[in-house]
């Protein structure tokens, strides 16, 4: 029982760490928990006090209810803040920053593969791997939900694809994109 008193107290401290921090229902998680492990008088006045602030009523409210209700109400809690993350993430798909704006912008703009990767016809295949992997990161559609992310991505792809193959680069250094020598095949005949 000692041993569980121990732990008890660790949750109190931890309860009181998160609450500092303003992380109430991490706070209220463990002061339950340091309820079941030892209950004490101190663990059930933070438990009271918090979870007043977490569901913002009154001391009156709280009390009126039995303690051994509180479990239940703290699992409803649980599943409607699990609701409400499924709902969360529909609204962060829709949001983008102007600069990833911008980004895709840019890189659909631009049609020459060392722009794209924003590097020099002399870059070294370091200098083209590093570029690659701050566009890749920065344009990837898990990452960057602005319109044309996913076409941005790929033409990043494709511009490091062409550019670290020393045949492919050769032949795009003398002939640019092949789609534009395609379309300009069949503009002639």
């Amino acid at each position: 029982m000692d041993g569980n008193k121990d732990e008890s107290e660790r949750c109190i401290s931890l309860a009181i760490k998160y609450s500092k921090l303003g992380d109430r229902e991490k706070a209220l998680k463990f002061l339950h928990k340091a309820e079941r492990l030892y209950p004490s008088q101190k663990a059930k006045d933070l438990i009271e006090s918090f979870q007043c602030e977490v569901n913002g009523t009154g001391e009156n409210e709280s009390q009126s209810e039995p303690t051994n209700t509180e479990g239940v109400r703290q699992r409803k809690g649980s599943l409607s803040r699990v609701k409400e993350e499924k709902k969360e993430p529909e609204k962060k798909e829709i949001e983008y920053t102007k600069e990833n704006l911008e980004a895709v912008k840019r890189i659909k703009r631009v049609k020459c593969y060392y722009e794209i990767l924003n590097v020099e016809k002399d870059a070294t295949e370091n200098d083209l791997k590093k570029a690659y992997r701050k566009l890749a990161l920065q344009m990837h559609p898990d990452k960057n939900k602005a319109p044309g992310a996913t076409e941005a991505f790929k033409a990043i792809g494709k511009a490091f694809a062409v550019l670290s193959d020393a045949d492919k680069r050769r032949k795009y250094d003398v002939h640019g994109p092949e789609e534009e020598s395609n379309q300009q095949n069949h503009q002639q005949y």
